[in-house]
């Protein structure tokens, strides 16, 4: 016996797929050439329900990168560095922030086409950006600071900047990538940023940060 699903059942079940067929067609062509009807539509769903359950196309994209890029770095970022610190933690954040590009590239496609999107035509999604890069920038500082405490990451380091730095480094591989999906060895960059964090923050040089990395 098939069981009915409840109102809320219902409403939550066309929300996540308006918002996945949102997805889809901002990261193929873009916010700008993307309506409501044509999401309703491409979600299996009449043309006017899209403009009914989120209001306008605004409060489709505010759900949208709420929702999705906040549910990736609060429910993967945050969840994979418990436990870990210093160049431990941020090591996993790269792992799980390019496991990312292979896993779910079309949604991330679809979140840097709307960072874009935040500068020019629709500043009203700017704050949500605004602060998931601080959520970001302030995990990986709390991180140096940690590593720093304990003694395993240099002294001298100034996390704020650090912490700029790390973020806008993945942000960089990553927007790349998406732009032009296969156009480097992912692993490669992947084991070069790693070794590049060791190096750079570890105050024990390259070698021991690489042990400590490996349990060496």
């Amino acid at each position: 016996m098939t069981t009915r699903r409840t109102q809320a059942e219902r409403s939550a079940l066309s929300e996540s797929r308006m918002l996945r067929a949102a997805i889809r067609l901002i990261a193929r062509q873009g916010y700008t050439k993307t309506t409501l009807a044509q999401i309703g539509e491409a979600s299996g769903y009449s043309r006017g329900l899209a403009s009914h359950r989120f209001g306008s196309k605004e409060g489709l994209l505010q759900a949208l990168v709420a929702g999705s890029a906040g549910r990736f770095f609060e429910d993967q970022v945050l969840p994979a560095i418990k436990g870990h610190a210093g160049l431990e933690a941020l090591s996993v954040m790269v792992d799980t922030y390019l496991n990312e590009l292979v896993v779910r590239e079309e949604r991330l496609r679809a979140i840097y086409v709307l960072m874009g999107e935040a500068l020019g035509p629709v500043p009203e999604i700017r704050d949500v950006f605004v602060k998931l890069n601080s959520a970001f920038r302030d995990s990986a500082r709390a991180s140096i600071e940690e590593g720093i405490k304990n003694g395993e990451l240099r002294a001298d380091l100034d996390p704020v900047v650090e912490s700029a730095l790390f973020v806008g480094m993945l942000r960089g591989v990553a927007m790349q990538w998406v732009t032009e999906p296969g156009c480097f060895d992912l692993a490669a960059v992947r084991a070069s940023l790693h070794d590049s964090l060791a190096r750079h923050l570890a105050a024990g040089g390259s070698s021991t940060a690489r042990a400590q990395r490996t349990g060496a």
